[in-house]
Parts: structure tokens; C-alpha cells; sequence
């Protein structure tokens, strides 16, 4: 085979197994977001009535995830998975004033398998400890995944985007960790106030940041501050509904 013609055959191939990637388009989800979420405020009774969502959950629910092979998109892919069928948790179980209230049987919201990708069925649960938090090494994404409270990071008002990832997450972080009402570092009793978030899942930010408490200080500019106690704020599981 000349040098020419493998080159030819090679190029092929990559088209190849571009073209075999599944299409996943946000960009419906993205104008739902768009309209209907304010500074992290979500109008659910507007989004039920939005044909452009449910066509979205259609959408990537007939998608199998293993065969995006790029890891960004795959990541982007769960993320806004995650963040919609939580969104359409809330919508399948209105009225609820928190989504600790949605149960089935004994089993709780994040438990209730009954999200179908690819021919799978997930909880919310397992989408979050069982393939993102065991496939990414990407500890931000605990400032991305939105469970429908006010005390979780703010949902975005737009969708994630693989060529947009990094911002997006840093820019969720520092929105979350800049907000006073749930992360705060107090100059005069040198004690950081942190969401519960980083009690639960701190492991997770040892390997990139060395703990969660370096992680939040960065993103709140106080690089180099060392408290001297760390308290966790309490969680307020309240709907993160718009008024």
C-alpha cells in the first residue's frame, strides 16, 4: 500500500468514526434554561407547558452515552442530563415545596430509578455517583449538578457546552462560593462558613486542590488564608422555584 494511499484510508476511518458518534443537540435545553431560569430561579409551571423540553428529554433519552467518545462531551452530556430530569422530577410531582418530598414507596427522589438513557434505566443517584463522579475526575461538577433546592449551586441559565466546560464550571463555582448566603470566609473570627456540599463530598477535591476548604478559598481570591475552623452552614432543601 503506498504512503498516499494509507494516509487516504486513515482520514477515512476518522470520518468514519465521527459520523458513528451519536449528534447530541443541548440546544434546546439550552433555550429552555435561557427563558425560564433567573439567577438560579426556575419557573417549573412555565417549562411544563414548553414543547421544546420534553422534546429534549426525547432526545437524549434514545442516546447511548458510551458512544460519545469524546470525554468533555460525554461529561457535558450527563451534567445537562442530570440537571433536566431533575428538573422533570419536580414537573412529573407538582405541587411540592421540596423535592425531599418525592418519594416512592420508601424510597426517596434520588433513588427512584425511572430516567431511561440508551436503553438503561438510572436514578439520579447513580447518575451522579455511579458513572460521574466513578468515570470524571472532575470535582467542580458538585457545583453543576443542580437537585432543585436553594441551597444547591445555582442552575444556569443556559446549558453546558463541551467548548465552553471549563468556564462554565469555574464560573458556576465562583457564583456559588461568592455567594454569602452560602459560603463565606469571616475575617474576624477567622472561620470559613462552607456549604454542606463540601462536608459531603470533600474527598472528592483532595486530588486537584488538596482539600476542599484550598478549593473554596481560591474561588472566593483569599488564596493563602488559613481559618482555624472550618463550620458547614445548614441546607435549606426549600424549592428552587421562581416566585
Amino acid at each position: 500500500m503506498s504512503s498516499k494511499l494509507a494516509v487516504l484510508l486513515t482520514v477515512a476511518l476518522i470520518q468514519l468514526a465521527a459520523l458513528a458518534q451519536p449528534k447530541v443537540d443541548h440546544s434546546r435545553f439550552n433555550d429552555v434554561l435561557k427563558h425560564y431560569v433567573i439567577n438560579g430561579a426556575v419557573d417549573y409551571s412555565a417549562i411544563k407547558k414548553d414543547k421544546r423540553f420534553a422534546g429534549y428529554l426525547k432526545a437524549i433519552s434514545a442516546v447511548k452515552p458510551s458512544e460519545i467518545k469524546h470525554e468533555k462531551e460525554r461529561l457535558v452530556f450527563w451534567i445537562n442530563a442530570y440537571n433536566a430530569y431533575t428538573i422533570k422530577l419536580i414537573l412529573d410531582n407538582e405541587p411540592v415545596k421540596s423535592i425531599r418530598e418525592i418519594k416512592q414507596g420508601n424510597t426517596g427522589a434520588w433513588d427512584i430509578v425511572w430516567i431511561e438513557i440508551g436503553g438503561t434505566k438510572y436514578s439520579l443517584n447513580q447518575i451522579e455517583h455511579e458513572v460521574i463522579r466513578k468515570e470524571f475526575d472532575e470535582p467542580r461538577i458538585h457545583m453543576a449538578l443542580v437537585c432543585a433546592a436553594k441551597s444547591c449551586p445555582p442552575l444556569r441559565s443556559e446549558a453546558y457546552d463541551s467548548k465552553r466546560l471549563d468556564a462554565q464550571l469555574d464560573d458556576n463555582a465562583a457564583l456559588f462560593l461568592l455567594d454569602k448566603s452560602k459560603n463565606r470566609f469571616e475575617k474576624e473570627s477567622n472561620t470559613l462558613f462552607l456549604s454542606e456540599l463540601f462536608n459531603w463530598y470533600g474527598s472528592d477535591f483532595v486530588k486537584k486542590y488538596g482539600s476542599a476548604e484550598k478549593f473554596s478559598l481560591t474561588m472566593m481570591g483569599l488564596t493563602g488564608t488559613k481559618p482555624t475552623a472550618v463550620k458547614y452552614l445548614p441546607y435549606d432543601w426549600s424549592l428552587n422555584a421562581a416566585r
